[in-house]
């Protein structure tokens, strides 16, 4: 919401108040995305999931990424990690694997809905 030239140092006090909390560092790395900083969203993509594997929008948001500016391969990647690191929680994450229509999918599945759903 911030002005171009004020968004870094909004995110960094929100790196600061909020520690490690995955929906920051996903906000950070978006920051980076709308910049066209390929490398540099993917390294904080990564951030997101060390910091919490559980917390399944971080999963969803670094598909979406990958979809859009990844190889196949990436983005394969990214699908494996998540089922191994199987998340359950985040808003949205939690949303499309509880709805009824969804029940019995995999975590693959659920992913990409996922991905999809995000905006």
């Amino acid at each position: 919401m911030e002005s171009p030239q004020q968004r870094k140092g909004r995110s960094v006090d929100a790196l600061k108040k909020a520690g490690e909390h995955p929906a920051v560092i996903v906000a950070v790395a978006r920051l980076f995305w709308g910049e066209r900083k390929i490398e540099k969203t993917r390294q904080w993509m990564g951030n997101a999931i060390t910091a919490d594997p559980d917390w399944g929008d971080a999963w969803g948001w670094w598909l979406k990424f990958e979809k859009e500016h990844g190889e196949p391969e990436r983005q394969e990647l990214v699908i494996q990690k998540c089922e191994q690191a199987a998340p359950h929680h985040g808003p949205v994450w939690q949303s499309v694997a509880k709805d009824l229509a969804n029940v019995g999918k995999s975590t693959r599945e659920i992913v990409e809905l996922v991905a999809a759903k995000l905006e």
